[in-house]
């Protein structure tokens, strides 16, 4: 692709109006009822994107490459998948001290547009003082995107992981982003940022088996009873969690999912 300047991308049905506008590439039409949409960019001309929810944004700089994703048999719900490729640095390779400074950026953006933590109803609310322990011990999981790592902890973090991952949320939509470190040496490093966005009426439901053939009131029951399940399974690593020193945190409420799913 050329672009001048950013391209904005929604979810649902505009979200299918921006991918038809803006790429040339037909939909590829899956016979397991998945349709893709995509936009590419050949490096050094890399792209930029706007990532709009209901509430919020995301830009993302140096993109690769986006894919939309439509469910066939919920057609006129438009996207509901987003993943994008992108590198955390315009040129191929940056260094230490330019790759911190991106994820300080990174830290910034998520609070200053208000994205949180997401944590899935099944797994432990592991408590943000131990977020550090938590990243060195758990594949560089971030469970606390508030707070900036200095430049040594974020080092130490890598020299164990080669990773720093965030879940996150805003209102409507979901995002798990993984950077991974894929090349170091004593001169140069190289990152590269993988972001797996999820609009909660997809997530939902594809949780919930045969969710399409229910009624709105089978849907709540059924969500409900996932939501129960999914609690004691949480409970029961809680209690893993506290016998490894975590904390726990007991104030965590989860988002309010299923006003996007009936």
């Amino acid at each position: 692709m050329q672009q001048q300047g950013s391209l904005d991308l929604h979810f649902g049905e505009q979200g299918l109006k921006d991918f038809i506008k803006y790429s040339d590439t037909p939909i590829d039409r899956q016979p397991a009822g998945m349709n893709f949409l995509s936009l590419d960019w050949t490096p050094p001309q890399l792209g930029k994107v706007k990532i709009i929810t209901e509430k919020s944004s995301f830009e993302i700089d140096n993109v690769i490459s986006v894919m939309g994703t439509q469910i066939a048999r919920r057609g006129n719900d438009g996207i509901q998948i987003m993943d994008i490729n992108a590198s955390l640095h315009p040129e191929e390779y940056t260094n230490s001290q330019e790759a911190y400074r991106a994820y300080t950026q990174l830290i910034e953006q998520i609070n200053a547009k208000q994205w949180k933590q997401y944590f899935l109803s099944y797994d432990a609310r592991i408590d943000k003082k131990d977020n550090l322990k938590y990243m060195n011990e758990n594949m560089g999981e971030i469970i606390d995107p508030t707070i900036k790592l200095s430049f040594d902890e974020l080092q130490e973090v890598l020299s164990k992981t080669n990773r720093f991952v965030f879940h996150l949320y805003n209102s409507d939509v979901r995002v798990d982003i993984v950077v991974n470190r894929t090349y170091k040496d004593n001169q140069k490093e190289q990152y590269m940022v993988r972001y797996s966005f999820e609009h909660f009426r997809y997530a939902g439901r594809n949780a919930i088996s045969d969710s399409d053939e229910m009624t709105a009131e089978q849907l709540q029951h059924a969500f409900l009873k996932e939501l129960n399940e999914n609690k004691n399974d949480r409970k029961n690593k809680e209690s893993k969690a506290k016998m490894q020193g975590y904390n726990i945190d007991e104030t965590y409420t989860d988002p309010d999912i299923w006003q996007y799913m009936k």
